[in-house]
């Protein structure tokens, strides 16, 4: 888990806390999310030129490590295909069409082999080339009706979907042209090496078996793709960066579903708002590494403690929040006094100086859906008299 973007400083200033309405000023806005969010708000609008076109790069990123693990998988198999197509051709007669497949099992081979030295353009190229002459040598020898055209049509969505840069239209018109010329060209000319007609049966419909096996594999990549970067976007949106645990956002909506739950059963809902005690002082002692450490470890503390019903979030800062459905105000209290006690008896290891900590709390219960944010203020003040109080310490709201 990457270090914490949030920069903490605790709710405390030189002489001590600072007053209730202080911190929830302080609070109410959102913890930033790392360069985008600078970026997000410039000073003055930037205009960047266009970029120019470039293939993924292996390395660069998630989709781009997936994209070149899934070509060099497409090169064995179309390498080992071939192997097949060598013994197919040799059986139906056709040597020139058997040393072709010879041929294109060294370039795909090569183009693998390219791919693990990184040299991902020329690995594309040379796959690129070998379909595309592949394509036209076997319609030219046997007709256009033994379907090694239909391997053209399987660049379609790679182009269409590997390409956001505004290049994919004119390199699949490139390829419809291509394609429409080869057709004519078979047309005009006949085969040059031609197989009896069941002979090109049998190779057409080797290739559509093979074509619909490519196109499902291409198709079940991509929506795993999709599938994983959808997942990763709702994470983003929904989790803590630092902490895993519910944002703002996401607890505000979990919130909103269990109130309207627990008023159908017409069971209460307690609110449990924590804090690390003297939080900016260990920063400020042991550094933000350390400090992000500590709301690692509390987090963790306070989920094993927690039930599963239970949403619990990072407030903000050093702050944790917590609803606890079918929890009267005293279950509240005596979880937040179990929670502090094992916060206080065990210190955090890091280094050779254990750190010790502790948190305070307070504790309010939440009287329908449109009572939240009125409860969370009276949890706050609770917490402010325990911190007031002398910290370590659980108080009601």
């Amino acid at each position: 888990m990457g270090p914490s973007v949030f920069k903490p400083g605790g709710w405390m200033n030189a002489s001590g806390p600072l007053p209730a309405m202080a911190r929830s000023a302080s609070r109410s806005a959102p913890l930033p999310t790392g360069p985008a969010t600078a970026a997000a708000t410039p000073s003055a609008t930037v205009q960047h030129p266009p970029r120019a076109f470039s293939l993924p790069q292996r390395g660069s990123s998630l989709a781009g490590k997936a994209y070149w693990a899934m070509v060099q998988r497409v090169a064995l198999t179309a390498a080992a295909i071939d192997v097949g197509y060598i013994l197919l051709f040799l059986w139906l007669g056709s040597v020139p069409l058997a040393a072709i497949n010879a041929v294109s099992i060294a370039m795909y081979l090569g183009a693998y082999g390219l791919i693990q030295k990184r040299y991902n353009a020329p690995a594309l190229v040379l796959i690129w080339t070998e379909v595309v002459a592949h394509a036209a040598l076997g319609s030219l020898l046997i007709g256009w009706n033994s379907g090694f055209h239909y391997y053209l049509l399987l660049f379609i969505p790679a182009i269409v979907i590997a390409n956001t840069r505004g290049f994919a239209a004119p390199v699949v018109l490139a390829l419809l042209a291509y394609y429409l010329g080869l057709q004519a060209l078979c047309d005009h000319l006949g085969p040059l090496d031609p197989l009896p007609a069941q002979s090109v049966k049998i190779v057409n419909w080797i290739h559509i078996c093979l074509v619909f096996a490519m196109s499902a594999a291409l198709a079940a990549f991509y929506r795993r793709t999709i599938l994983i970067a959808e997942s990763r976007l709702r994470t983003q949106a929904t989790r803590d960066p630092l902490t895993g645990l519910a944002n703002r956002s996401h607890f505000q909506a979990q919130a909103t579903q269990a109130l309207a739950r627990s008023q159908r059963d017409g069971t209460p809902v307690a609110l449990l708002l924590c804090d690390v005690d003297h939080f900016k002082r260990i920063n400020d002692q042991h550094g933000h590494a350390v400090g992000d450490e500590v709301l690692v470890a509390m987090a963790g503390t306070l989920a094993e403690n927690l039930r599963e019903g239970d949403v619990l979030a990072r407030w903000g800062g050093e702050e944790f929040l917590a609803l606890m459905p079918a929890s009267p105000l005293d279950a509240a209290c005596a979880t937040a006094e179990r929670i502090r006690a094992v916060v206080a008896q065990a210190p955090l290891p890091v280094g050779t100086t254990p750190i010790a900590l502790t948190l305070s709390f307070g504790v309010a219960l939440v009287h329908g859906a449109d009572d939240l944010q009125a409860a969370i203020a009276r949890a706050d003040k609770a917490l402010y008299e325990s911190k007031h109080a002398g910290r370590n310490r659980v108080s009601r709201g």
